[in-house]
């Protein structure tokens, strides 16, 4: 039976309901569910219920009391309620196929240890130790649980794959456990540490006889003779599976960065795992950057650490591709987009979005094989295909070794790291047994290493040596379960946050909401409300070199945290109580920022907001999120309104999937803003290809406040629907009330010309744009300027080539400064159509090859079949007329095609007529079977084979 009912015990108890947690509170009415699950379909008697509540001292009512427990539960399970019942002399509670985390992984355990150990949260019926029969069936799964770890790292030995750290952190949890101990002998011997591996056995037979008075079975004696022959020696050929890969300044990886690149030439998917701190991140950005230099491929980088939720990854992707995702912001809507292209993609900080992710490459895989994934994550991704890295830290000395200073790549990273804060820093001769220590103290990782040698300018290196001992006991003391290096880091990072003064990690703290960083105003506000009394830029100065903050040179200065510190700063805030006022600032600081976008994208500083807006989007989707998780829909309003006027010429639809979802979210009926966000989402769907949504939406907002200047986007997504349906008069009259209502009327002055001369009015439409032009002086917006140029070229294209070529050249020069692809792209098409009609064939032939292909992978499909008509005109006109009919015919059944009139219409029906009633048949029977890919594909083969070489006269 497929479930929408779920029960998961290994760990706290949850209860999910068609994927949505349901609390269950109480202890008793905890267990009574826990009992019935973990039953799997057998009836439980009322009388091993009230055991199982009260073992000690029943009430008097016990019966009735069970009965009242079961009733509440079954409450909690919704739609799903008749699946517990009675039964004959108890109750029975059905979860069906995959209802209990449980029976997964005892399903999953045999096969796949380490997929079964992931169902694990924490410890398995930790809260009911107290409940006898729940008690027995802990220790049961305890004991599964070390089983399941134990198989998961004997695969890893056997596959050349295990690490050391982690088997020496199942014994350390485990002394007693011979098998456990085995392992890590085995761990030791396959990395060549073969004293390691013999002091393992050693020191637990001490222990064992000191505990227990036992001897070891003989099968340790038996793992300690290959061991001690060499027979579990590494092969000195190295596979690819065990590539240790550069991180920091990477000191000591030239072997493992040319080791990635040869594998990116062979594997599609490849992910780069380690803990954190390692370099991950740095590592394959450089990688991706010798790649791309090396082979001419795209590549692009996704940084996910700034992605909240799971659903945003296809949104993320696409915005960094920049692709024009539909309505629906699905994987296989992403990987549609980029069929055909050679990319290759980093997606960097996987981890905690790792299902969504292996959702896309699965998808990519299937649609798009030319793109190859390049990821980072602290877990595999577990994708079809995936080739895991596992990047280890850097090597570091072991006791005892005096191999010079020189031939150690920690210490090496540590002395450049150092020289940073203290020029020319050169340890002294008695120095090398504290250096030696630190860098073994902090496991070779990358980050630790930075973050410690940063230290030295303010305290010399045996305090810090002292100093870090300290820290690292105290907060492994306090977290005794949490991973070994990942402790490691954690206490490198508390350590150096602690050398802060008190304001500055105040202000720290309060860059933690912000995933993808500040910039220096930004930081100034934060730092001014944090801490008064301190000067910001002094205060950025000393968290930049504690390297706590990275600053990052790019065409804005950025000042970001390194994500394991953010991490670490949003506990230190929950441990306060401060995160909550932290994201009430984050909010507010999310609206403001908004604001002046909005302001600033339609006045003369429109390039520096476009770069801001772009530079913000992921601290303005994260504070959406966050605004949604606390049922507060005010921030999101702030923002979506904002940007309703940059997002319209920019191709975001991120922006404009933002103002459709807000539309449909509960919390906006009865605000007064309700209208005006209905009118922004509006024209996101209208832009988004929904005409009909578009429509609807309009018409709602008009008639709840019709002249109100907040509904103008309404009335301009009405007047949008109208002309792409081909009814101009009443586009160009909306527009006209939109210009009335608008402070800003040029581009609504400009649509309704453009709509009256596609009516035939000449006269009209040029009367109109010079109103507009007019209007321009009120607003020096370059996408207002530049949408008045597109409508100019337009109104001339049939008359004035000439004059239509200048026209839409100025508008693309200035929508492509600004960052309003749209407007870019429609002129583009207007561009090329005027190239063809001057005679300039060729150069109008890869025009459109060119935007065919821009429009398919921005998804904008309207605009697409827009330019397979013109191209197709081309096409007819010197002699391909078989293609030019297919693509005619296929635009003309496409949903999302424009309606022709006028003389548009009248040309595609002299091409249709020429060719013949019966001619036009068979064609058409081929259009209907074509996709808008396909159409691009004939399209763009069609133009380069035929207009490649001599033109047919």
């Amino acid at each position: 039976m497929a479930s929408g009912l779920r029960v998961e015990l290994l760990g706290p108890l949850r209860l999910l309901v068609d994927g949505i947690p349901v609390d269950v509170p109480g202890n008793r009415r905890r267990a009574v569910l826990a009992v019935l699950a973990m039953a799997e379909g057998r009836e439980v008697s009322r009388t091993a219920l009230v055991d199982e509540l009260w073992p000690d001292d029943p009430p008097r009512d016990a019966t009735q009391a069970v009965q009242s427990h079961v009733s509440r539960v079954r409450r909690h399970l919704g739609p799903y309620a008749d699946r517990l019942r009675h039964g004959d002399g108890g109750y029975v509670l059905e979860l069906g196929d995959g209802g209990l985390d449980v029976a997964d992984a005892r399903w999953l355990a045999d096969d796949s240890p380490a997929d079964a150990l992931r169902l694990w949260r924490g410890g398995a019926l930790e809260e009911f130790v107290d409940r006898p029969g729940l008690a027995v069936e802990k220790v049961a799964l305890d004991e599964l649980w070390l089983r399941l770890r134990d198989d998961a790292t004997e695969a890893e030995v056997v596959g050349g794959t295990s690490r050391s750290a982690d088997a020496a952190t199942a014994v350390a949890t485990s002394p007693l456990r011979e098998r456990t101990v085995i392992l890590l002998m085995r761990s030791y011997a396959a990395e060549g540490r073969t004293a390691d591996a013999m002091h393992t056995a050693a020191a637990f037979r001490r222990r064992l006889a000191d505990e227990t008075g036992l001897d070891p079975t003989p099968a340790l004696s038996t793992w300690e003779r290959l061991v001690a022959a060499g027979s579990l020696a590494p092969s000195r050929v190295r596979t690819t599976s065990a590539v240790r890969t550069p991180a920091g300044p990477l000191v000591g990886r030239d072997h493992d960065v040319t080791e990635l690149l040869r594998l990116l030439d062979s594997q599609p998917v490849l992910t780069v795992t380690g803990p954190g701190g390692v370099g991950k991140t740095r590592l394959t950005l450089q990688a991706a950057a010798e790649h791309s230099d090396r082979t001419g491929t795209e590549s692009v980088a996704v940084r996910l650490a700034a992605v909240t939720e799971g659903t945003r990854v296809p949104e993320a992707v696409a915005a960094a591709l920049g692709l024009r995702l539909t309505r629906d912001p699905a994987p296989a809507a992403v990987a549609t987009m980029l069929s055909g292209r050679a990319t290759l993609l980093v997606l960097d900080n996987c981890e905690h979005v790792v299902d969504a992710v292996r959702d896309l490459v699965v998808a990519l895989q299937e649609t798009a094989p030319t793109v190859r994934i390049l990821a980072t994550s602290r877990v595999t991704l577990h994708a079809p295909g995936e080739f895991v890295v596992r990047l280890q830290p850097l090597p570091v000395p072991r006791e005892g070794d005096l191999t010079p200073l020189a031939h150690q790549p920690s210490v090496q990273a540590f002395l450049e790291h150092a020289r940073l804060r203290v020029r020319d820093y050169t340890p002294a001769p008695d120095d090398a047994p504290a250096l030696l220590d630190v860098v073994r103290r902090l496991d070779g990782l990358p980050l630790a290493i930075e973050l410690a040698a940063g230290q030295l300018g303010a305290v010399p290196l045996a305090a810090l040596q002292e100093r870090l001992g300290r820290a690292l006991d105290a907060l492994s003391a306090r977290r005794p379960t949490a991973d070994a290096r990942q402790e490691t880091l954690r206490a490198t990072i508390d350590w150096s946050y602690r050398l802060l003064d008190p304001a500055d990690r105040a202000v720290l703290r309060s860059l933690a909401p912000f995933p993808a960083g500040v910039d220096l105003e930004t930081f100034e506000r934060l730092s001014t409300e944090a801490a008064p009394g301190a000067e910001p830029v002094a205060v950025l100065a000393r968290l930049v070199d504690h390297s706590l903050v990275d600053a990052a040179h790019e065409e804005q200065v950025r000042y970001r945290l390194l994500e394991t510190i953010r991490s670490f700063l949003l506990d230190d805030l929950d441990a306060r109580g401060e995160r909550a006022a932290a994201e009430t600032t984050f909010l507010r600081w999310a609206s403001r920022a908004a604001a002046e976008i909005g302001a600033a994208v339609v006045g003369d500083g429109e390039q520096a907001a476009d770069r801001r807006l772009r530079a913000e989007l992921a601290n303005l989707r994260a504070a959406r999120d966050l605004s949604r998780g606390r049922a507060d829909v005010e921030p999101r309003i702030d923002i979506t309104l904002a940007l309703d006027d940059a997002g319209t010429w920019r191709d975001l639809t991120e922006l404009w999937a933002w103002a459709v979802e807000l539309e449909q979210d509960p919390l906006l009926q009865g605000d007064p803003r309700e209208h005006a966000v209905r009118a922004a989402a509006a024209e996101a769907s209208w832009l988004l290809g929904d005409l009909s949504g578009a429509t609807r939406l309009a018409r709602t907002a008009i008639e709840a406040a019709g002249d109100d200047p907040g509904v103008v986007s309404a009335w301009s997504a009405s007047a949008a629907v109208a002309l792409f349906r081909g009814d101009h008069a009443r586009a160009a009259q909306d527009w006209a009330v939109a210009a009335a209502l608008s402070p800003l009327p040029s581009p609504y002055l400009a649509s309704g010309a453009l709509a009256l001369g596609y009516a035939g009015d000449a006269s009209g439409a040029g009367a109109l744009l010079d109103d507009a032009g007019r209007a321009l002086s009120r607003a020096p917006s370059l996408s207002h300027r530049a949408w008045f140029h597109y409508v100019a070229g337009e109104l001339s294209a049939a008359s004035d080539p000439d004059a239509a070529v200048a026209s839409y050249t100025a508008a693309v020069d200035l929508a492509r400064g600004c960052g309003a692809g749209f407007i870019e792209g429609v002129a583009a098409v207007g561009l090329a159509a005027s190239r063809a009609a001057q005679g300039d064939v060729r150069a109008a032939a890869e025009d459109y090859v060119g935007l065919l292909r821009y429009w398919s992978a921005a998804g904008n499909l309207t605009q697409l079949w827009t330019t397979a008509r013109d191209a197709a005109i081309l096409l007819d006109a010197h002699g391909s007329s078989d293609a030019a009919g297919v693509l005619l015919l296929a635009a003309e059944s496409a949903d999302a095609a424009s309606e022709l009139v006028g003389d548009a219409a009248r040309r595609v029906r002299v091409v249709l007529d020429r060719m013949g009633a019966d001619h036009v048949s068979g064609l058409r029977t081929r259009a209907r079977a074509m996709t808008a890919a396909d159409a691009v594909e004939l399209a763009v083969d069609a133009l380069r084979s035929e207009l490649g070489g001599p033109l047919v006269p």
